[in-house]
């Protein structure tokens, strides 16, 4: 479910992800972690290819999951056994090597806009194919001349909340292009609720196409206005597309902006 905070922005509930297990392994490889790997890496694979056609874990995609996963654990184990910070860092490895998977995948194939001719029938397939060629040649475009990172504003703070004695994250509003290439337009300074528990954690931005009215067709309800709109995550792992703007860190139990955290930026910002 999705909060609405301004227009063309939404809070998204995020994943907490798996949770540490405790113990640190000894002279084996521990088989819990690695399985909670392959779990959390599979999230993201579903997550970031919702075309992936899993059928059982014989699936070859599994056994490369399963793969990767035991060699982290391994190298997990040799660093010094498992850790959050590691954890994280595993997963993140995890989510650019799907994202770069699928950004190769999709610039190989070549782009193709329909042709008009008189009498030729227009029908909402034929539509809707004109807008995804326009729609991924701008991504394209986008990622090739400027990359992914923050064109514009988009600043991050944490205040107190008057007549109160807590506090709020401040997203100032901004401009943003996510690592598909998506424009994201965070259009009002928007507050958001600080976690209840944990000592760090991210606010990302990700693109949404949110279907925002709907009309009777045919007996049948159809979407009929898209609103290009983005959502807010608060959490501790950041999945691609979406992207970064702020890491919260909590000192002698208050949250506060990390200022060691670099932001991402556009190359021509």
């Amino acid at each position: 479910m999705t909060e609405y905070l301004a227009p063309g922005v939404y809070l998204e509930e995020s994943d907490a992800g798996v949770k540490p297990i405790p113990g640190v392994s000894t002279s084996t490889i521990d088989i819990e972690t690695a399985r909670a790997l392959v779990a959390a890496i599979e999230a993201i694979v579903e997550r970031t290819q919702p075309n992936w056609t899993r059928s059982n874990d014989a699936d070859p995609g599994i056994t490369l999951i399963e793969l990767f996963a035991w060699v982290a654990e391994g190298l997990l184990f040799r660093s010094g056994g498992y850790s959050e910070r590691r954890r994280n860092a595993v997963l993140d490895a995890a989510a650019e090597v799907v994202a770069l998977a699928d950004a190769c995948a999709t610039e190989r194939e070549p782009l193709k806009r329909p042709s008009y001719f008189a009498g030729r029938l227009l029908d909402a397939a034929t539509l809707q194919s004109e807008q995804d060629y326009l729609r991924e040649k701008h991504r394209r475009h986008n990622r090739k001349l400027h990359g992914s990172g923050i064109v514009c504003g988009l600043e991050v703070r944490v205040n107190a909340i008057a007549g109160s004695d807590g506090d709020c994250i401040v997203v100032e509003p901004g401009y943003a292009i996510d690592r598909d290439g998506e424009e994201i337009a965070v259009s009002e300074c928007v507050r958001l609720a600080l976690p209840a528990d944990g000592d760090v954690t991210y606010v990302s931005l990700r693109y949404w196409d949110h279907a925002c009215a709907e009309v009777p067709s045919q007996g049948t309800l159809e979407v009929s206005c898209i609103e290009e709109a983005c959502a807010i995550a608060i959490g501790r792992d950041v999945l691609p597309p979406a992207l970064e703007i702020a890491r919260l860190v909590r000192l002698d139990g208050r949250w506060t902006v990390d200022p060691a955290f670099m932001r991402t930026r556009v190359r021509s910002a």
